[in-house]
């Protein structure tokens, strides 16, 4: 009779435990963050009343009989699923996506781990959750450059952080160079009145090789190409020979910031001048004409748009220089080393620009700039010459100083500062910790968890390295199911009421067996 009523006992206890959980999980329905909880049960011991017997050759095996003690709980088990993200328009609240991941926390040498992730910068930079304090973790760039090789740290963003004027030094072509593009056939140039055009004409007797149609000395110029079509321009440099030049304009930083322009020139090239050709497969590119001379079909050159005055490639004077007085009465001269010639194969592929000598061009800065002489390289290996319109980009390295604007995250997890120069830069990454076993993490208040000796080390790395991604300006909700709570409190009062009937009727069964001696 006691069994029965013990059993009833613990029935009611493991109830009452279940629905304490229950009601925990409903309490935390909009808590950011909150990982719902589930409870299961086990039978406890049974009391052994006769063993089993084998069967033997003339009667069969006898069960067991035992009778039960009641039930215990037998987990509480945290629910690691991910919760629907909610958009809160704050740039610095993120939401993970994925199951097993949580956000990494720290003060001092203590480690903390949360999927509530309402962050935000406090008044030295440091990325924290607000309502407490910790530091969120992760790895900082330097001159937005990340490593996360090495150990995660205290994220900061000084909300005062300047990007540094960086010269340029690095100018790199991209694009296609169209291979059906006409060379020029001849040139005819109109002067300008009571200007001559010896200063910006190379001749061959009396037939212009070449023009610089300046504005100041040629006003125009009508040039035929080799289909005889006629273009008439006003202004821009222009060979026999060569097609018509492609502009392009590269912009230059100094070391103080200052910005430049400098106009560079592409045009096709199948001349015959080897320009110290030294690549082999260029050479193999190349073809004999009826009189032995090389022509390469698959060759284009860079050079220094020439300035007013001045004449271009075809003349033995030519500089290849640019040279400009800036607005603030400075003065800048770029040079180029030397005409830069572009090779390709007969798949449109860049393969060398024929030269031991990469191409570069060299500033000089004077009268009150104050900046520093620099190089700058130049490079086309991804350009590519297929029979399509033409499209060339310079892309250059190099800024101006810049005050931090603003910050964003993206999916994965890179923290990025936009500069009052116009420039985006890398500032951090944030870390990510996963766990075998999630579920064995200890809560300590706040939907924030700590190491037990059942989760397992935390391995802390980057979001893609999980494969998982987060969701900028929002914040996952509790993934407790409010249907499947309420379904599971039906349940557990009836489990109770149950268990408190089995109380009641032991109770009376044994107040009859007492009443039994009067």
């Amino acid at each position: 009779m006691n069994r029965a009523l013990f059993s009833g006992v613990s029935g009611l206890k493991v109830h009452q435990t279940r629905m304490d959980v229950i009601g925990n999980n409903i309490a935390n329905i909009n808590t950011i963050g909150f990982k719902g909880s589930r409870t299961t049960f086990s039978d406890m011991l049974s009391q052994i009343q006769s063993g089993a017997a084998a069967p033997t050759e003339n009667r069969g095996g006898v069960n067991p009989r035992q009778i039960g003690l009641g039930v215990s709980v037998e987990s509480i088990d945290l629910v690691f699923t991910t919760a629907s993200p909610q958009q809160t328009g704050r740039n610095t609240d993120l939401a993970l996506s994925g199951d097993n991941g949580l956000f990494v926390l720290k003060t001092g040498d203590q480690s903390y781990y949360t999927r509530n992730g309402a962050f935000a910068f406090d008044e030295n930079g440091y990325y924290v959750m607000p309502g407490n304090g910790l530091r969120v973790q992760g790895w900082n760039a330097t001159d937005g450059i990340i490593n996360t090789n090495g150990l995660s740290e205290d994220i900061i963003v000084p909300v005062n952080r300047t990007m540094e004027a960086v010269a340029t030094d690095q100018i790199s072509y991209s694009g296609n160079l169209n291979k059906e593009s006409l060379t020029i056939k001849s040139i005819q140039a109109t002067a300008v009145t009571g200007q001559s055009l010896d200063p910006v004409v190379t001749r061959s007797g009396t037939t212009i090789t070449s023009v610089n149609v300046d504005g100041a000395n040629a006003l125009s110029a009508t040039i035929t190409l080799s289909d005889d079509s006629q273009v008439h321009v006003t202004s821009g440099y222009y060979e026999v020979g060569k097609s018509i030049p492609i502009t392009t304009i590269a912009t230059i930083f100094d070391s103080l910031g200052g910005k430049h322009e400098v106009t560079i020139l592409l045009d096709k090239d199948p001349s015959s001048t080897d320009a110290n050709l030294t690549d082999e497969e260029a050479i193999a590119t190349r073809r004999t004409d009826s009189e032995g001379n090389y022509v390469y079909d698959n060759r284009w050159r860079a050079y220094i748009a020439p300035g007013e005055g001045m004449k271009g490639p075809a003349s033995d004077d030519f500089e290849n220089t640019y040279e400009k007085d800036e607005a603030d009465g400075s003065h800048v001269v770029g040079t180029m080393n030397n005409i830069n010639f572009l090779y390709f194969n007969d798949r449109g592929q860049f393969i060398s620009n024929g030269q031991s000598q990469l191409g570069s061009i060299n500033f000089v800065y004077s009268n009150g700039n104050g900046a520093a002489e620099q190089d700058a390289d130049i490079t086309f290996s991804d350009m590519t010459q297929y029979a399509n319109s033409t499209t060339s980009f310079p892309t250059t390295n190099g800024n101006t100083a810049g005050v931090l604007q603003s910050l964003s995250v993206d999916g994965n997890g890179i923290i990025s500062g936009a500069y009052t120069n116009g420039l985006v830069r890398q500032e951090a990454q944030i870390a990510i910790a996963q766990f075998t076993n999630s579920a064995g993490l200890t809560k300590i208040g706040t939907t924030i968890y700590q190491e037990s000796n059942n989760s397992g080390e935390a391995n802390i790395k980057t979001l893609s390295d999980f494969g998982m991604s987060v969701v900028a300006s929002a914040l996952e909700m509790s993934n407790v199911d409010l249907a499947t709570e309420f379904s599971e409190m039906i349940i557990t009062q009836r489990g109770f009421q149950a268990n408190s009937k089995v109380t009641t009727v032991a109770d009376e069964m044994l107040e009859t067996i007492v009443n039994m001696r009067r």
